[in-house]
């Protein structure tokens, strides 16, 4: 297994992950506390007493015990951050091996305490024996697994800065917007983006009329200056032009 990228080149808020070991480890713990829990639930069950005898031998009973049994063996899973499909496919199997030995821990402390246990019977015991109920362990144990490994793989994308605008790619420095910066000729809502030029290009201007002899030129603003300019040069002071001025 690669070992987890180092703490530069991991998304920003993404924490590692756990590895195959730790996860297995944890499974493993919550396989043996299963297993108790239904060798436990199992000799109850088998336990000659009126209390509550017809809840014990109900089929709501036997499903509750297959389905914690499944519970608790994944329930470790939770205090990690698995990724991929290991854990989901162990704890799977953890969760049919804790079932399948639990019951028979169950039953044969049971027949061990009310006398003597002939081989036969422990034989025929340990055989498999399938039920529809059981699949609830294996079901729980790997939905449990997942449901981890899916919030897991859910909370590691990058997330950007709080105040980043809407919109706004992760990354990108502020007043820019899809790597166009505000202001830009050729963007959305600029003059010429749909003319002639094509869009992002200005329309091409047409050539200035030349003025008609004898007439006065047409008035024309003179240009803006430009930052860090000094303001333009106006017309020379101390008396009128020649000729009127034109």
């Amino acid at each position: 297994m690669a070992p987890p990228p180092p703490a530069a080149a991991r998304p920003m808020g993404a924490r590692p992950a756990t590895s195959a070991f730790g996860v297995i480890a944890l499974i493993l713990v919550g396989g043996a506390v299963a297993t108790v829990i239904g060798a436990i639930m199992m000799y109850a069950r088998l336990y000659e007493s009126p209390t509550l005898i017809g809840l014990r031998q109900s089929t709501a009973y036997y499903a509750l015990l297959c389905a914690l049994v499944g519970l608790v063996t994944a329930a470790g899973i939770m205090l990690t951050r698995p990724r991929g499909p290991v854990a989901p496919i162990f704890a799977v199997v953890a969760g049919y091996v804790a079932l399948y030995v639990g019951i028979r821990i169950g039953v044969l402390g049971y027949a061990f305490g009310h006398g003597s246990v002939p081989f036969r019977f422990v034989t025929e015991l340990m055989k498999p024996r399938f039920e529809g109920w059981h699949l609830l362990a294996p079901f729980m144990a790997g939905a449990v697994a997942g449901l981890r490994v899916l919030m897991v793989a859910g909370g590691t994308a990058p997330r950007p800065p709080a105040g980043q605008p809407f919109g706004q790619p992760f990354g990108q420095p502020s007043g820019q917007a899809f790597g166009q910066p505000f202001g830009q000729p050729g963007g959305y809502a600029q003059p010429g983006a749909y003319g002639p030029g094509g869009q992002g290009q200005p329309a091409p201007r047409l050539p200035a009329q030349p003025p008609v002899p004898g007439q006065p030129a047409p008035y024309q603003r003179p240009p803006v200056p430009g930052p860090g300019q000094g303001p333009h040069p106006g017309p020379p002071q101390g008396g009128p032009r020649p000729n009127g001025g034109f």
